[in-house]
């Protein structure tokens, strides 16, 4: 790509003099403030290299090819002009810097982008983000009924005439990017579905400007992660956190910016959604966007700007005095006076007829009965009583029986009968009602249940093991798709809620004693929460004398918390004394040993003659040593 700077003071096809580059020096298609030498105005110059319009994917594998369908779709751009698109005036392709680069030219806006506007740490109100919505709906409406998808709604895209309403531009001056190819901005703006794969379509366009709007109203985009893989994964299956402090726009919003698309709508329902709320709001004040203009410049005034009549110099006139002459004094004779009484007295009946008739029509207006608009959509309900002169008041309720948008109700019902004047309530459904997501931390698994099924919600409980709750109370809760949501919080009916129930504390594995000293496992077992039971103190072949030297349940074993372990400390061996079997002849040898506990163990040579010697475990012994009971003596004869 050639450096940007390098192409200022460049003329493209002998016509279009570049200025000032307007978009970021690093993005793919770059925006430059020119001049039409031709009819001598500011225009609005795209620039990309005709490299960049291939598309292996769509079939557009040269640059020739790709130019020829970027030139095709700016035909058909020409010809779909409307007043809330930038719209394309002129198109081609040139060299520049011995680079070829395709071109579009259209209308110059000089008051910079919602982008800009919001970087500078400036809010649209509720009422002005509803005259941006309704715009773009405009736009998008009129884009898609004609075969366009813009595929990146987002701020940067919608730029600000001098009458401080915004234009969507960048419709169809590229290609849309797949979730491996977009950049973290335009992620930012992009619906769940494009991160699973999905191409963009009017519902996405839709999600996009649902964003677009509650940024321009918080300063925040939800969901927003490190990466764009981040980003999109984390709206997937979520509601936005759209806020009821926001107003009547917060419901059209809710609904565009659903995570399943054919739950969005379309762009001239949004649009129409927004503009029967509009009486429910604020009248907005215009918009004042980053570039210095005239107030009077961006509104239109009721009244006429009248200049200051020319200052003139006053010159001092000496007073002059004026002989004025004496009043005449004029006498009525009888006939006139009588005349005027007729006259004055005419005029007071004619004052009392006027005074009746005003007071005759007000006790005389005309009444009409309230006909049943129950299911009827808010703006047909409205056409259809304009006529009644009745003052309508609209309140918003949320219900499951009556779409978003349609009449839930009138006061005074349907049949009722209005005079002129008179004011009528229309209840108009917000949708289906939200259920408050109450904190059952520490309640019963009953009680849990009933409280958030009470608000229509759904609730699905798993079991795990705890210390500190009891068995059957909950531990935590979370939304299932929404786990950053906290209590007061307001969510859909039918939102699934996961409880975690306490099944009690968990089981204990029995820990090995054996070998330890009693105050080293009496801490062990107090850790887990197990309890020692001493026994009598026995003998033990392999432990050492004061040590625990036996336990019961043995280590590994599962119980529950509490459970006692019953040990006893070490004698030491059971030493017995060794009987004279060494130099007698096996019989003997055998009995003396059985008597005295002893086992019988290997024996060689010959049994007839005397034993040889004896041993245990390979150590000799001898007659009269001390030996642990049980043993087994292994003996040799000759």
């Amino acid at each position: 790509m050639v450096d940007s700077e390098a192409l200022v003071g460049k003329v493209l096809v002998g016509r279009y003099r570049i200025e000032t580059l307007r978009s970021d020096p690093n993005a793919a298609i770059k925006v430059y403030e020119a001049d039409d030498l031709r009819h001598n105005k500011k225009v609005s110059v795209r620039l990309m290299t005709t490299a960049s319009l291939i598309d292996r994917e769509a079939g557009l594998h040269d640059e020739s090819s790709a130019v020829s369908s970027y030139k095709e779709s700016m035909q058909q751009l020409f010809a779909m002009n409307h007043p809330t698109l930038v719209c394309i005036d002129d198109w081609g392709d040139t060299v520049l810097e011995g680079v070829r680069h395709a071109f579009n030219v259209t209308q110059f806006y000089g008051q910079g982008t919602l982008r800009e506007f919001l970087d500078r740490g400036r809010r649209l109100s509720p009422s002005q983000a509803l005259v941006v919505g309704i715009d773009v709906c405009r736009a998008l409406h009129h884009a898609h009924q004609n075969g366009f998808v813009h595929g990146d709604v987002r701020p940067a895209n919608l730029i600000f005439g001098d009458d401080a309403r915004v234009r969507l531009t960048g419709l169809g001056t590229k290609r849309w990017a797949s979730a491996e190819q977009m950049s973290i901005e335009q992620a930012k703006y992009a619906a769940p579905e494009i991160g699973l794969g999905s191409a963009p379509n009017a519902q996405t366009d839709i999600y996009s400007l649902a964003l677009t709007l509650l940024e321009s109203i918080t300063g925040e985009v939800p969901f927003v992660g490190e990466s764009v893989a981040i980003t999109l994964s984390n709206r997937v299956e979520k509601l936005l956190p759209v806020s009821a402090d926001m107003g009547p726009i917060a419901a059209p919003i809710e609904r565009a910016g659903r995570p399943l698309a054919e739950e969005r709508g379309t762009a001239i329902e949004l649009g129409q959604a927004l503009a029967q709320i509009a009486d429910k709001m604020s009248r907005p004040l215009p918009i004042d966007t980053i570039v210095p203009k005239k107030f009077e410049d961006v509104i239109t005034r009721p009244h006429p700007i009248v200049n200051v009549a020319e200052k003139t110099e006053s010159e001092i006139v000496e007073p002059v005095v004026v002989d004025e002459p004496e009043p005449q004094i004029v006498v009525e004779s009888p006939r006139t006076r009588r005349r005027l009484r007729r006259v004055f007295a005419g005029a007071g009946v004619g004052a009392l007829l006027i005074v009746g008739i005003v007071a005759f029509q007000a006790l005389t207006k005309k009444s009409f009965v309230v006909p049943s608009l129950m299911g009827v959509a808010e703006a047909e309900a409205r056409n259809s009583i304009a006529t009644f002169d009745w003052e309508i008041i609209i309140r918003a309720e949320r219900t499951n029986d009556v779409e978003f948008g349609f009449v839930i109700r009138t006061d005074p019902e349907a049949g009722a009968s209005l005079k002129q004047g008179d004011a009528i309530v229309m209840y108009v459904s917000e949708g289906a009602p939200l259920g408050v997501l109450f904190d059952v931390t520490g309640e019963s698994r009953e009680a849990a249940t009933k409280k958030l099924t009470d608000q229509g919600l759904t609730v699905s409980a798993s079991d795990e093991a705890s210390d500190a709750v009891p068995v059957g109370n909950v531990i935590s809760w979370s939304v299932a798709k929404q786990p950053t949501l906290v209590a007061g919080d307001e969510v859909l009916q039918g939102t699934l809620i996961n409880l975690v129930v306490s099944s009690g504390p968990a089981l204990r594995s029995v820990p090995l004693l054996v070998g330890m000293k009693l105050e080293d496992a009496t801490a062990t077992a107090l850790e887990l929460g197990l309890v020692l039971g001493v026994t009598p103190d026995s003998y033990s072949p392999d432990v050492a004398i004061g040590l625990i030297g036996a336990q019961s349940p043995p280590p590994g074993q599962f119980v529950p918390k509490g459970s006692t372990i019953v040990y006893s400390i070490s004698l030491g061996p059971d030493l017995v004394e060794l009987p004279n079997i060494v130099g007698i002849n096996f019989i003997d040898a055998e009995k003396r040993l059985v008597a005295a506990g002893f086992i019988v163990g290997e024996v060689s040579g010959r049994k007839s003659y005397r034993m040889k010697s004896a041993s245990v475990k390979g150590v000799a012994v001898k007659n009269g040593d001390m030996v642990p009971r049980g043993s087994a003596i292994d003996m040799v004869f000759p």
